[in-house]
């Protein structure tokens, strides 16, 4: 498997000095790859994927969607996601994520399936999203509307086809996890 070279990098990878002593940077080999690293402290910049955590949120007899209110996106159906906090679990990121999007709290928390994948935004950064399921016992639907501009409750046969890869699998495996067939809503398993 090849990684992706130097030029390759999205926007925010495209680094010109040293973080820690302010020296240009250069391309020098490390580990069998052209790497970008300080000539004068020896620092080397091992780009990292996103990582995320998105959840199928059980409520009321069905399953919490919610409508973008940001880019990219904006305006499509999707569940609860997020990126994790620097030095947060995955699992914590799903529980504050929830918290955050839909106003509930989660229990029973139980992992699912994981994804690799570029992103929609910039397909050449790479994301890490690990899929959860999840049972609200507590809170007020709603959110917060920065990020939401609505939330609903829906029966798990009328779930629409999820546009993002990472939510389609996450509940193509609560599908499974449920003995539920995918019913052919476009809830799929393409890993």
């Amino acid at each position: 498997m090849s990684l992706p070279t130097i030029d390759a990098y999205p926007d925010t990878y495209q680094f010109r000095f040293c973080p820690l002593d302010g020296t240009p940077l250069e391309r020098m080999p490390r580990h069998g790859q052209e790497r970008l690293g300080c000539p004068s402290c020896g620092w080397v910049f091992y780009p990292n994927p996103n990582i995320a955590a998105t959840v199928v949120v059980e409520y009321q007899g069905g399953i919490v969607l919610l409508k973008r209110n940001i880019p990219p996106d904006r305006g499509i159906w999707h569940l609860p996601i997020g990126h994790a906090e620097f030095g947060e679990d995955p699992a914590d990121t799903a529980i504050r994520e929830v918290q955050e999007e839909t106003g509930l709290d989660v229990t029973d928390l139980r992992f699912l399936e994981y994804e690799h994948s570029p992103g929609y935004g910039d397909p050449r950064m790479f994301y890490i999203v690990f899929c959860f399921a999840a049972r609200a016992v507590s809170g007020t639907l709603g959110g917060d509307a920065t990020e939401v501009s609505a939330a609903r409750v829906v029966p798990l046969e009328e779930v629409p086809e999820l546009k993002w890869s990472s939510q389609r699998k996450a509940l193509a495996a609560y599908c499974r996890q449920q003995g539920t067939a995918d019913r052919g809503q476009g809830i799929e398993d393409r890993g």
